[in-house]
């Protein structure tokens, strides 16, 4: 999971990047979770964690965290 994790990191910053440089004002971002896998919920925070600590530096501020069935979802809002 390593280069495909880091890979899929980079374009998650690179869209917040341009979202941001193109005033948008709000940007989601999210993964999905295998259900057959049986993912520890502190995985799932650990996983919400990096990409809230990736986009917040860009200029985004994270105002929601949504589960939804077998995915999670994270809003967050420009910070200006």
């Amino acid at each position: 999971m390593g280069l495909v994790h880091a890979w899929r990191m980079q374009k998650l910053v690179a869209e917040a990047r341009a979202a941001h440089a193109r005033g948008d004002r709000t940007f989601t971002a999210g993964f999905d979770i295998d259900p057959r896998a049986n993912i520890p919920m502190k995985k799932i925070r650990k996983e919400i964690d990096l990409i809230v600590d990736a986009v917040e530096p860009i200029g985004w501020k994270c105002v929601q965290v949504q589960p939804f069935l077998n995915s999670v979802e994270i809003g967050f809002l420009a910070n200006r």
